[in-house]
């Protein structure tokens, strides 16, 4: 797995190129299901193993007026061969200006927006304590992985509803795989669960790639919420981050988690445009 030197810019300029090159690493140069990753002088983008939209994605677009819809025919061509939708996340210093609209009469959808933040961890209350009956533990084994990646399924089928499709089931099939072998290189533990009367209810989860502590996998069971685990697991991540001198966190943040988030020092930065293509098959 990828680890960079930490990195120590804490100016908004510094912030936001981190927050880029995070999401660079953990969504392209190195995730968790290994991809076949393509690093072009305009634009970022990676092919996934299984034709799972949010595993095949496209970032840091960098495009003249002239070139930008043929390079989004080009892109939108590979994935129809690969026969997989995918994720572009479009952001503040990606170009041209008008890229959002591009993508939308080459046949994409808005999903949402996404703001994208961070924070100086040394003004994040990294000594608080979980919150009283909450076992925060790490994710080292198949065991606590089985037990990270239920939260992580059950938070799919809050969203889609029914059952799990065959794509997902390969995306999970792909992380109980390929995980598990990257363990004994992780300087500290990436992933964490938290527990309640011995049953998982929340997640979170590491990446380093970039030479911050990126945060994903923020995530707490329905029935589960407003108790403070998600606050609890996100304080989890990032103490393992700081222990090995990581200075800036950076995530990209949920309705449902900004508040969280916020109130424990993070900042937004700028917003991801979020757009999808959902495939030649949809």
């Amino acid at each position: 797995m990828l680890i960079a030197e930490p990195r120590r810019d804490l100016s908004d300029a510094g912030l936001i190129d981190a927050i880029e090159a995070d999401q660079l690493a953990n969504r392209i140069v190195d995730p968790e299901i290994a991809v076949e990753a393509h690093l072009d002088p305009d634009v970022a983008w990676c092919l996934a193993p299984m034709a799972d939209t949010f595993r095949n994605v496209v970032l840091s677009a960098r495009f003249d007026d002239g070139s930008a819809d043929r390079r989004i025919q080009q892109l939108t061509e590979a994935y129809g061969r690969a026969g997989t939708g995918f994720v572009w996340w479009v952001g503040r210093n990606d170009r041209p200006l008008d890229l959002g609209a591009r993508l939308g009469a080459a046949g994409m959808q808005l999903e949402g927006a996404a703001p994208a933040m961070a924070a100086d961890l040394r003004d994040v209350p990294l000594d608080e304590a979980p919150p009283e009956g909450l076992e925060v533990v790490p994710v080292n084994d198949e065991a606590t992985l089985d037990e990270f990646l239920h939260v992580i399924a059950a938070d799919w089928l809050e969203w889609t509803g029914g059952d799990h499709n065959e794509v997902q089931l390969r995306t999970l099939e792909g992380w109980r795989r390929q995980i598990p072998p990257r363990f004994a290189r992780e300087p500290v533990p990436l992933r964490w669960i938290g527990r309640v009367d011995a049953r998982v209810v929340a997640t979170s989860r590491l990446s380093l790639g970039a030479g911050v502590a990126g945060l994903y996998a923020i995530s707490t069971l329905a029935a589960h919420r407003r108790r403070g685990y998600g606050r609890a697991l996100t304080i989890a991540a990032l103490r393992a981050a700081a222990s090995i001198g990581m200075r800036i966190a950076t995530l990209q943040s949920s309705d449902l988690g900004y508040g969280v988030y916020a109130k424990l020092g993070f900042r937004e930065l700028f917003t991801y445009d979020v757009w999808i293509h959902p495939g030649p098959n949809a």
